[in-house]
């Protein structure tokens, strides 16, 4: 094959053109741009909720029982459990090539098989956690010295205004301050009607099995219904019918007061000194990190004619930053070599052979990002990392064959046969040092757990 192409100039121009070309295509337009690979942490999750339970009721009820249930269950390796007010949350590490789709099948049935939840939980929620491949990209914060509604407001259409955006799925808010409704009962008025705090919460929860009802907070008799989300508001709230046990129906405004506000509590966020709410923009799954950064700025920039004065947008924790820093010395490292193998070698052997193994470094890349697609690889800080570390190798094997064909050509033979003998004879050689350097990485292929994969 050697010789065919050294006898075929035309067509072996033609097929390094085609490289350089089908290269760059697929790099640009098929190979998303990343921070880190995607990951799969082999994990399954269990949601319960118990409304108005304690941490220890929810211990009691949901957390020891399901421990037991799960006990045995093959293809898991660890299990976490956490449970306080309200709420369970059950994590389980798979062992290594354990299926999660049968994993979560298996865990279904022997929590089915628990008879003695309260009648107050949900349904318990098993599912696979979305990949790692959803991560932050970036995340705005939006500062002013506003009300906690109104942070959380502009927050809110900062949020509904990225996701419109083209190559922005997820944004997030977090920072703020998190929604409650309270409730708080007038004693006397509930005594007037013949109505207790349980037929509050009965009648708060038959009108909304959304909202959590039963935390009562009080020796003075004041009850406290929390709702997160807030998914209804304070006159609806104020409008709910309470039915006494004379018949007439009392609406919950007449024997309580409703107020829409946030959960008690000294949790306060600020950036640069100033009070804020953060929104971070996420990557989800090959959604372009640098285009979503690129698209955030932008926004950011032109922040001032969208929102009134007072309110200050800025960027902060933009991971993109990384890729463009490995992008960045990779085109370097490729100028700075490629630059410094044609001055060198122009000296000392033939310009244009000089030339030809310069054009070597490119056409070995675009060669590689052609398949790259095909092995689900991204052009992310590892393998962008890998790059930069073979531009040495591939420079070297273009030095050495391209000085033993012109020592070659320097003895008198035919230039074209000069090409084939001086490849032939580097050609294991070169292909075995470069091997040598594939066997150093080899024993990372045997990582256990989520970093080996």
């Amino acid at each position: 094959m050697i010789r065919w192409f050294t006898n075929n100039g035309i067509a072996a121009n033609f097929l390094m053109i085609a490289i350089i070309v089908a290269g760059s295509y697929v790099a640009i337009n098929h190979v998303p741009l990343e921070v880190t690979p995607a990951l799969s942490w082999d994990t399954v999750i269990i949601d319960m909720e118990y409304r108005g339970a304690t941490a220890k009721d929810v211990e009691r009820a949901i957390l020891i029982p399901v421990e037991a249930a799960l006990e045995g269950v093959e293809g898991i390796e660890a299990l976490n459990a956490d449970g306080h007010r309200g709420r369970a949350r059950f994590f389980l590490r798979a062992g290594r090539g354990t299926d999660l789709r049968n994993l979560v099948d298996d865990v279904k049935a022997r929590i089915d098989t628990i008879t003695t939840f309260p009648v107050e939980t949900e349904p318990p929620r098993v599912y696979i956690p979305e990949s790692a491949n959803r991560y932050d990209i970036l995340q705005i914060a939006v500062m002013g010295n506003l009300s906690d509604h109104d942070m959380r407001r502009v927050a809110r259409r900062v949020q509904q205004d990225l996701v419109e955006m083209p190559g922005i799925s997820r944004v997030d808010i977090r920072g703020a301050k998190e929604s409650e409704v309270s409730i708080e009962a007038d004693v006397e008025k509930l005594l007037a009607y013949n109505l207790s705090f349980q037929d509050l919460a009965d009648a708060i929860r038959g009108f909304s099995l959304d909202l959590p009802a039963g935390a009562i907070d009080s020796d003075s008799g004041t009850f406290i219904v929390r709702t997160r989300g807030q998914a209804y508001s304070e006159d609806e709230f104020n409008d709910i019918p309470i039915r006494s046990s004379s018949g007439a129906e009392v609406r919950l405004g007449e024997v309580a007061t409703v107020s829409d506000g946030f959960v008690e509590g000294d949790q306060k966020t600020f950036f640069n000194g100033k009070p804020a709410v953060f929104v971070p923009v996420m990557r989800v799954g090959d959604e372009s990190a640098i285009e979503i950064s690129n698209a955030v700025r932008e926004y950011v920039r032109t922040a001032a004619t969208r929102f009134p004065e007072g309110i200050e947008l800025e960027i902060w924790d933009d991971e993109s930053l990384q890729i463009r820093h490995r992008l960045s010395t990779l085109a370097w490292s490729l100028l700075q070599g490629g630059f410094f193998v044609l001055l060198i070698l122009g000296l000392f052997i033939r310009p244009a052979l000089a030339f030809w193994i310069v054009i070597g470094i490119p056409v070995s890349f675009a060669g590689a990002a052609m398949f790259m697609p095909w092995f689900d690889l991204t052009a992310n800080v590892m393998s962008l990392f890998g790059f930069i570390l073979v531009t040495g190798i591939v420079v070297d094997d273009a030095i050495v064959t391209g000085e033993n064909v012109y020592s070659k050509i320097m003895e008198g033979m035919d230039p074209v046969e000069a090409a084939v003998q001086g490849t032939r004879e580097v050609a294991t050689p070169v292909t075995f040092g470069a091997l040598t350097t594939v066997v150093a990485f080899l024993p990372l292929m045997f990582f256990d757990g989520t970093w080996g994969d």
